[in-house]
This record gives structure tokens, sequence and C-alpha cells, in this order.
């Protein structure tokens, strides 16, 4: 059994929102503290099922696939067939954060390029095509297609630029991950693996 390291971020986090209670206390009285609370517990009710399924398929992800093929197909080697993978793959996840951020640390972990990554995550945000039409409905069309194409070359861009200006320190940064957190690292399942 690994022994798990100590994570100061919960601590951390843990300490603002008490930090903030206080505040809220001090302004609102316990009222407005427990409206507070409320607010977040139902924000973490509501969006658990999500989380929930975006570590399985992140857990997934890493235990289906082969380093060497995500390697292959998305590590620094992959080029631009890489990054284009990794932008259509960001345009076409739905969900926000809680979904593409376990899968991109999936990808991390799994051996993907850093250009690969930064392409990915900049894509879900620049050319999500779930949120499209909430784009068109409340900015209209013009306005959607002109924001769409002066985006275009971003992600991509910042994909190659990643990749060449410090795509030699992923190894480093697997590292720091891992020695941070290991609740995404699962055992390597070779013979049933793609």
């Amino acid at each position: 059994m690994k022994k798990l390291k100590l994570d100061f971020t919960p601590i951390f986090l843990l300490f603002i929102a008490l930090a903030l209670a206080f505040l809220a206390w001090r302004k609102g009285g316990s009222e407005l503290a427990f409206a507070g609370i409320k607010s977040g517990s139902t924000l973490l009710l509501h969006e658990l099922p999500l989380l929930i399924a975006a570590f399985l398929t992140a857990g997934l992800i890493q235990a289906l696939v082969k380093k060497e093929t995500v390697e292959r197909w998305l590590g620094a080697e992959s080029g631009w067939r890489g990054i284009a993978l990794a932008c259509i793959g960001g345009a076409l996840i739905p969900g926000g954060p809680y979904v593409y951020y376990p899968i991109a640390g999936a990808l991390l972990h799994s051996g993907a390029g850093l250009g690969v990554l930064v392409a990915f995550v900049t894509a879900k945000s620049l050319w999500s095509i779930s949120r499209i039409p909430v784009e068109i409905a409340l900015l209209g069309p013009r306005i959607t297609i002109i924001r769409f194409l002066v985006t275009l070359v971003i992600p991509p861009l910042l994909g190659f630029v990643a990749e060449a200006l410090f795509g030699k320190t992923i190894h480093q940064i697997r590292i720091a991950m891992k020695k941070t957190s290991d609740v995404i690292d699962t055992p390597e399942v070779s013979e049933k693996s793609l």
C-alpha cells in the first residue's frame, strides 16, 4: 500500500472557507454564514455526479489505454497530428472544468506532450461546440462567427509554442504532479490495455 503524501491545497482551501464564513458571520450574522454554506453545499450536490463521472473517466482512460499509445498519438513527438487531435477533442468534449481537467490530468500521466495538453485545454475554452448554441442565442450568429474565426488559430498555435518553448519540461511536471498527488495514479493493466 502506497503512503499518501500530505497535500496542503485542501488545508489552504479549508482555511479560506473558514475565513470567508467568519467574514460572512461578522457582516450578517449566522443567517448570512449559513446561507453561504447552504449555497456551497447545493452547488456540491449538483456537481457531484459530474465530478464522479469525470474522475471515473480519467481513471478508466489511464487503465485502458497503454502509455505507448498515448505517447505515439499525443506525445511530444506526435507533432501536428497530436495537437490537431487535442484541439478536436477539446472542442467536442462536453462539460466544464470538472470534466476536462481530470481528463487532461489522465493524459498528462499517460504520456501526452505539453503542447497537446495546452492545445486541448485551450480548444475546450475557445472552441467548445456545446457552448455555440448558447452563444448564438445570447450574442447572435454574427458575433459568434467572428469570435470563432478570430480564435481559430489560437489553440494549435499555443500548443506548438508551448511544446517548442517548454516541451522538454514535461518530465519534471509529471514528477512534480506525482509528488503532490497519488490520487490519479492507477496500476498498469498491461495485458488488458489496448
